[in-house]
């Protein structure tokens, strides 16, 4: 590979945060996870511009099977790049395809230039071709931009990053469905083959491989509708905005939490949509369900408590009667709650989950189902006991909308939701940071909040230590259920902030002074101190 190619993309986009007049969102991801339908929604969603990059590399692609360039000569491909161009839209997307100045979008799209299209985007010699072309359209932000290397090579100063994945029988499901073929059908079956040919090349290619950025939020699409997809990722870039506004900096130490929004639709529209397959940019109409997204098929949960149930709360009790001395206050009082119920709780220690299930469980006479982490959930015995006692897998470091539409179904049918919203165990006891997941559930179907504070777990069981430590004492304090007051409009990201800002102080009040952390001067404010 010529030297001059190699530093040509390597150059870091020209224009580094802080210097546009707008934000540039990229979009990354394989083939058929939805890059293109995704980001044409945020970008209608956002008022931006929208640009596909894999029409490019199609339109080159087309151009060379036409004229018989040989596809594996990087040279002769890429002397054809200066033909192929894109053209905007009315609304600033860029979605017709050129050549010559004729429109072959229909061409660019077609399964022939399916098979070979990244053949010639594994030419280093092509990338470098295409490369100025694909930041000159990022000048000025307010855009969106999808590709296979967009966060990593294209545009490494985006804005906000995204990374949508799914399985390739997933991806060749979508692809199959929207060309007519039958999921069993030779079709679909040589559909699968081709994406999984793609993937190897993409990932494995010496140029540009396909990989998320490191700071790029992570997207598993599997069986998602495309409203929650889209919903989620412009509300990421929302955040951005407002976070470079100053508008979310630090909220107003002297306004209680607003109302919240009025609860929103719910995640999952009916009927659902997936995000197309195809790099076309225009958003598919509503018009299918995916199979996993039937809920009206599943039978509804209960709330029964088994006996399994029952022995693994009279285990747990045991246990951690023997080793530790066990306070709990706020459970002297009747706990007859009906309907949906969401509690939550700090979290510090592997004993937090334990705790809440073994004496919550009882006292409320009711099923509880608790969010943890899927890495417990994977363990083949410990899994399948969790699973037996309600627990739902959360996959960190990623957008598990899986898991959230789980959660919103235990409290859309009336059930009970445990839930820990800093997200992961806190290293000294302190509240954290909390993310705004418990706010979003409870807004969106009004359930009832009850906050419970746990003190000395993180001493009982530390934080990276594999067996707890006998000895000492643990608290549990069970406070008084509250819903989030409700307005017809507003900021919904300020809502979310604010009901979340509103749930951490009243597990803070729970807690003791020195556990009190990040939410500790929103209690003195509360109280008036």
């Amino acid at each position: 590979m010529p030297d001059t190619i190699l530093r040509a993309m390597s150059q870091p986009h020209g224009s580094p945060p802080g210097t546009r007049a707008g934000l540039v969102v990229a979009v990354d991801g394989p083939a058929s996870s939805g890059k293109s339908t995704v980001g044409s929604g945020v970008a209608e969603a956002l008022g931006y511009r929208f640009v596909d990059t894999g029409l490019l590399y199609r339109g080159v692609t087309w151009l060379a099977q036409q004229l018989r360039t040989p596809l594996d000569v990087g040279e002769s491909v890429a002397e054809l790049a200066p033909r192929v161009s894109l053209r905007a839209g009315p609304e600033g997307r860029y979605e017709s395809v050129l050549v010559d100045g004729m429109d072959v979008t229909d061409e660019v799209l077609s399964p022939g230039v399916d098979r070979r299209v990244s053949e010639v985007a594994r030419h280093p010699e092509v990338r470098s071709a295409l490369l100025g072309r694909q930041r000159e359209l990022a000048e000025g932000g307010d855009i969106v931009v999808a590709g296979r290397d967009i966060g990593t090579v294209v545009l490494p100063h985006a804005d906000v990053k995204v990374f949508l994945d799914a399985s390739p029988e997933e991806r060749a499901r979508r692809r199959a469905e929207q060309r007519g073929f039958a999921p069993d059908s030779p079709e679909a079956t040589a559909i699968l083959g081709d994406l999984r040919r793609r993937d190897e090349i993409d990932r494995t290619r010496a140029t540009a491989p396909l990989r998320p950025a490191p700071d790029a939020l992570r997207v598993a699409t599997d069986g998602h509708g495309l409203e929650e997809t889209i919903d989620l990722v412009a509300d990421a870039v929302r955040a951005e905005r407002d976070r470079r506004a100053g508008a979310s900096v630090e909220p107003e130490p002297a306004v209680e939490p607003e109302p919240a929004v009025e609860p929103e639709p719910a995640v999952e529209p009916e009927p659902a949509v997936e995000p197309e397959p195809t790099a076309k940019t225009k958003r598919a109409p509503v018009a299918r369900t995916s199979p996993r997204r039937e809920s009206t098929a599943e039978p509804r949960l209960s709330d029964r408590i088994t006996p399994f149930m029952q022995l693994s709360d009279l285990v747990g009790r045991t246990i951690m009667n023997a080793t530790t001395r066990v306070h709990i206050e706020g459970l002297e009082r009747p706990l007859d709650i009906e309907g949906p119920l969401l509690v939550v709780s700090n979290h510090a220690s592997n004993a937090d989950g334990p705790l809440l299930v073994c004496w919550l469980t009882p006292a409320l006479g009711r099923r509880m189902h608790l969010l943890g982490k899927q890495e417990a959930m994977d363990r083949p015995l410990l899994g399948w006991a969790l699973a037996q006692n309600g627990v739902i897998g959360v996959r960190r470091g990623a957008a598990d909308l899986e898991a959230f539409r789980a959660a919103k179904r235990v409290l859309d049918e009336g059930h009970v939701l445990g839930a820990f919203p800093e997200g992961t165990r806190s290293p000294d006891g302190c509240l954290q940071p909390a993310k705004d997941g418990a706010a979003i559930l409870a807004l969106r179907t009004g359930a009832p909040i009850l906050p419970v504070g746990l003190s000395g777990t993180h001493r009982f069981w530390p934080r990276g230590k594999r067996l707890f430590r006998p000895g000492g004492q643990v608290r549990m304090r069970v406070g008084t259920p509250f819903t989030l007051p409700r307005t017809s409009g507003g900021d919904r990201r300020r809502a979310q902030a604010e009901a979340t800002r509103l749930i951490m102080t009243k597990i803070a009040e729970l807690l003791p002074p020195s556990q009190r952390g990040v939410y500790a001067a929103e209690v003195d404010r509360v109280r008036g101190e």
